[in-house]
């Protein structure tokens, strides 16, 4: 019987503490997942008035594709779509406008008809190459007032991150 109380009175206890706990409350507005998708949504909408403002009709995400064809012109539509995250889909469509604007050039690949390569046009080119003293400049806007070491560590702890969700369980 004594023991029967005890854990009655533990039980008790517990549930007093978790009366004071709530929970239950989840405060969204400060969760970790909603604070970094506004300020990816925050980033975005900046470079994208930053490129309007100066005249170009160019989003971020098709910035992203002329970053990715500067580095390594040529790859595949489907290798493009790996290094940018994005379905085969999205990048097709967003590689669509791109063409439509002059500023790539898909074409079958040489060996396997399978797949299409992509190549920034002279234009692509030059139009990388101007947006990205905006870009920088949109860079140093987002990060007044934040050493360069706090950038660093805040670079880390999202490489982290994206390691832990990236891992199977």
């Amino acid at each position: 019987m004594v023991v029967y109380e005890l854990i009655s009175l533990l039980f008790t206890a517990l549930l007093k503490t978790l009366k004071k706990v709530d929970v239950t409350k989840y405060d969204i507005e400060e969760s970790l997942p909603m604070l970094m998708a506004n300020c990816v949504k925050f980033m975005r909408e900046s470079l994208n008035a930053t490129f309007s403002n100066a005249g170009f009709d160019i989003t971020q995400e098709q910035w992203n594709i002329l970053v990715y064809l500067g580095h390594e012109d040529g790859i595949s539509q489907q290798v493009l779509a790996d290094r940018y995250g994005r379905s085969k889909v999205s990048t097709m469509n967003l590689l669509k406008k791109l063409e439509k604007q002059g500023l790539v050039l898909r074409e079958t690949h040489p060996t396997d008809a399978r797949y299409n390569c992509v190549y920034l046009t002279v234009a692509g080119r030059m139009l990388q190459k101007t947006l990205i003293p905006l870009a920088k400049g949109n860079i140093q806007r987002m990060s007044q007032g934040i050493s360069e070491e706090e950038i660093e560590q805040l670079k880390t702890l999202v490489r982290k991150i994206s390691k832990n969700l990236n891992q199977p369980g």
